[in-house]
């Protein structure tokens, strides 16, 4: 991967402030959502007990807050004030416990060693860029404790619709818009190989093919932190 590429993750407040601003219900559109929620909960761990869950990247919470609901303990981070805002007034709204908080879905610093069953990445990995991606890996397992689940739903495949083949450096494996990383496109093989790298058992893996032209393919992974392991401390 390009080591160097110029990253600014908090554009995406700005998107997120338009999005509010427009009347959007979050980043998505609300089918997109029920399909990753759809994807997503067969792939964590069943309940009770009561599993403590955090979700990267949650935006406005729509995903979170529909876990919640299902009997999880949500925690949402995200590295947009405007998003994480948007998220506690939802939860308000709809009366679901859920915690939410601003933070580096790339460090995790505000989250201790093995705090969580499970995290899920529900459409966020692939907005993290470069190196970045593997310090992000690693602090999932950080945080996920021994045997815990990981689930990653991330775009991938070959770049197919034609305004965003312009945008795509294959190189890097990134949409570039005005010279700046805004999404990383892998495909699927190498995606999962990161996430093994990171020193996650892979479990699962699962491509849902587009929908779309102008869309990309979807990739599911179970993954699970090992009991013991090279990372452990």
């Amino acid at each position: 991967m390009t080591a160097n590429l110029l990253v600014d993750y908090l554009m995406h407040d700005a998107v997120y402030r338009r999005l509010r601003e427009s009347g959007a219900s979050g980043w998505g559109r609300d089918e997109e959502v029920r399909f990753l929620f759809d994807q997503v909960l067969p792939l964590l761990p069943p309940l009770p007990p009561v599993a403590s869950l955090l979700e990267l990247g949650c935006g406005a919470g729509n995903l979170s807050l529909m876990l919640a609901a299902r009997g999880y303990n949500v925690t949402g981070v995200d590295i947009a004030p405007t998003a994480i805002q948007w998220a506690i007034e939802r939860a308000q709204s709809a009366r679901v416990a859920a915690t939410f908080t601003a933070g580096d879905v790339v460090t995790l610093g505000q989250f201790a060693d093995s705090a969580f069953d499970a995290v899920v990445d529900g459409h966020c990995l692939h907005c993290v860029i470069g190196t970045d991606r593997a310090q992000c890996l690693r602090a999932v397992h950080r945080v996920l404790r021994p045997d815990g689940t990981f689930v990653v739903a991330t775009m991938c495949g070959e770049v197919v619709d034609d305004r965003l083949r312009k945008l795509f450096d294959p190189q890097s494996s990134t949409v570039m818009i005005e010279g700046r990383p805004t999404r990383h496109i892998g495909k699927a093989d190498d995606v999962v190989a990161e996430v093994a790298i990171a020193g996650f058992d892979i479990v699962s893996v699962n491509v849902v093919a587009r929908r779309d032209p102008t869309e990309q393919d979807d990739l599911f992974i179970l993954a699970r932190r090992p009991s013991r392991g090279a990372w452990d401390h």
